[in-house]
Parts: structure tokens; sequence; C-alpha cells
């Protein structure tokens, strides 16, 4: 399993570098544009939830057939609302979260709270 690591100033000037961290990641494991989106949309509404004064660190971990990606830490407050499984009636982060990944999840950590995200992939030329 691969893992990349990488920590950037929670402002979202700084989502390109996570958009060119996850081309790259694309381009070595072939994957569809559909999911290289789906993760950029996740990552890219996580970071926004952030005070801009912070630090966040995404490690992503791949597999054979799975992206893992922890992203934090967070206050508790901002992600506050993805501990509830319902994304309810309106458009917020859980909703979006529950759109285009297979599985989110809080953990708490020494250092905050983080947010587990796991995305299901098919190799490009393995798809029908």
């Amino acid at each position: 399993m691969d893992e990349i690591r990488i920590t950037i100033p929670a402002e979202r000037s700084f989502g390109a570098v996570v958009g060119l961290v996850l081309g790259g990641l694309a381009a070595r494991y072939e994957l569809t544009l559909d999911v290289l989106d789906d993760l950029q949309l996740a990552l890219e509404g996580l970071l926004a939830r952030e005070e801009d004064d912070a630090e966040v660190t995404i490690v992503l971990r791949v597999s054979t057939e799975t992206i893992d990606a922890s992203v934090g830490p967070f206050a508790r407050g901002s992600v506050a609302e993805l501990e509830d499984g319902d994304a309810g009636d309106g458009l917020g982060l859980r909703r979006l979260l529950d759109t285009v990944v297979d599985d989110v999840a809080l953990t708490d950590r020494e250092d905050g709270c983080w947010v587990e995200l796991r995305k299901g992939y098919q190799l490009a030329e393995s798809r029908t």
C-alpha cells in the first residue's frame, strides 16, 4: 500500500496543491476522471471548513481497490455535522461527502478530530 502525506495551510488557494497531488495519483494508478473529481470535491469541501490560520494534513493510502484519505486535524465544531449519519435536507458537507465517497467517519486523535474517507475505484482500463 502506497502512502502520500501532505501538510498545507487550510486556505482555499492551497486547494490547487491538493489537485496537483490528486492528479499525480490519478496518473500513477490510472484512475478515472470520475474518481479524481470525487476525491477533489471531497477534499476541497473539507478544507473549506477549517480556519485560514490552521494547517491541515492529508494522508492518502492507495490499495488495489480503494483510496483511503485521513484529513485533519479539525476543530470538532467545524466538522460536527459529520457525526450525525443523516445528511438532512440541506446541501451541507455531509451530503457532499455521502455523494462523492463510499464511507465517512470521524476519529479523535491527540491533535484533534480527523475525517476518514474511503473511495473505491477500478482501473480505467478494466472498466466495461
